[in-house]
């Protein structure tokens, strides 16, 4: 038993001396690496030099433009340029005079001098201006009941939609139920489904997200199950399979149903449509199912939203499935805060040896202890 202990306490050693010179646990004081999107039909030459966040900036990076007309000092997709110069991810919580202070527009406003999230109907909040339904009611944003007055989904309550019922005039109105008939762009269908025919002829109902198989008929993506895309091909629009890793090619003709573009950060073409670079499918379709199962009626990055309270994990997952495509396509040109960090896998193995070095401990501490009152009766 002895020699298990010393055993184990040297595998524990071993492992934790291993795992602290590797990669992944560099990766804890490594800021989030810059993911990647881009489709500009240009020369394969252009580098860029795109600044990241915490970073002095002039500008903010647009699609399509290189980062280096402003002498590589803009900031990347996803990152805004601040009235400080600075390079962010938002601005929740800054200091404001006015909403428009506040970034991105329309998800923030400024509410006393601070910039603050924009609620949707059931999340908490503090004043009517921090609810897209403009309604705050005992800390709670309020939405309209059938047949309330709206401007928008956003103002009515979770399960109805905002229907025009006359010349400036629109009311909140059911959705179809689940496996009630439907017509396409008609009344939506229940949060959670979709309006779609299994066979043909068509037979249109309200559906379950993610349900229709492969080479089966498809309006949207949404009709999908796993791994499967909505494509036209042949004059027939039916769920297809995905290619979930970069495609390198030199022409169109090596992308089915695709262009062949380039990358104007890294030099290098490759196939862009809706069957490359999709490795996100399951993790949408996740996504989707937990905000409706859970009646959250909007995505939101707030951290006291019904988004992030009930589907935070699935939400990180849809937002970091696409990191393995960082460097194929656009280099460091798109920030992704969810790219980068401590891998789950590296956290599992450092539990792992945390427990066979406890254990270890103990059994090395009873065997002394037991040697020690063996020494102490002789």
């Amino acid at each position: 038993m002895k020699s298990i202990a010393f055993f184990l306490l040297f595998l524990g050693l071993v492992s934790l001396s291993i795992a602290s010179t590797s990669i992944f646990l560099d990766d804890l004081f490594v800021s989030p690496t810059f993911d990647s999107m881009d489709s500009a039909l240009i020369n394969c030459s252009a580098t860029d030099t795109c600044v990241g966040k915490g970073d002095t900036c002039a500008g903010n990076y647009a699609l399509g433009l290189g980062c280096s007309r402003t002498n590589g000092t803009c900031c990347a997709v996803g990152l805004f340029c601040n009235a400080n110069k600075t390079c962010v991810t938002d601005t929740y919580e800054a200091s404001c005079n006015a909403a428009s202070d506040c970034y991105p527009p329309g998800q923030f406003t400024c509410a006393n001098k601070t910039c603050q999230y924009i609620m949707g109907v059931g999340d908490e909040c503090t004043d009517n201006s921090l609810c897209y339904s403009g309604s705050c009611i005992n800390g709670t944003c309020q939405g309209q009941k059938e047949n309330g007055a709206c401007q928008s989904i956003l103002n009515c309550n979770f399960g109805l939609f905002c229907k025009q019922t006359g010349l400036g005039n629109s009311t909140c109105q059911n959705t179809t139920a689940q496996g009630a008939a439907c017509t396409p762009g008609g009344v939506p269908c229940y949060p959670g489904n979709v309006c779609y025919s299994k066979s043909t002829p068509a037979n249109y109902t309200c559906q379950a997200v993610g349900t229709q198989t492969a080479g089966g008929p498809c309006l949207a993506t949404a009709d999908c199950g796993s791994g499967l895309v909505c494509v036209t091909s042949g004059g027939n629009t039916t769920c297809t399979s995905v290619s979930t890793s970069t495609v390198a090619c030199t022409a169109n003709a090596n992308c089915t149903n695709g262009l062949c573009v380039c990358s104007m950060v890294t030099g290098s073409s490759y196939c862009s449509g809706a069957l490359y670079n999709n490795p996100c499918t399951d993790e949408s379709l996740s996504l989707t199912e937990c905000l409706a199962s859970n009646s959250c009626p909007m995505l939101s990055e707030a951290p006291d939203s019904c988004a992030q309270q009930k589907c935070s994990s699935d939400y990180k997952k849809a937002n970091s499935c696409s990191c393995s495509l960082s460097n194929s396509i656009l280099g460091k040109c798109f920030y992704n805060q969810y790219c980068g960090g401590f891998p789950v896998w590296a956290i599992i193995v450092i539990i792992v040896v945390a427990i066979v070095l406890v254990l270890a401990i103990v059994l090395l501490v009873f065997f002394m202890m037991r040697r020690r009152r063996q020494y102490d009766s002789i």
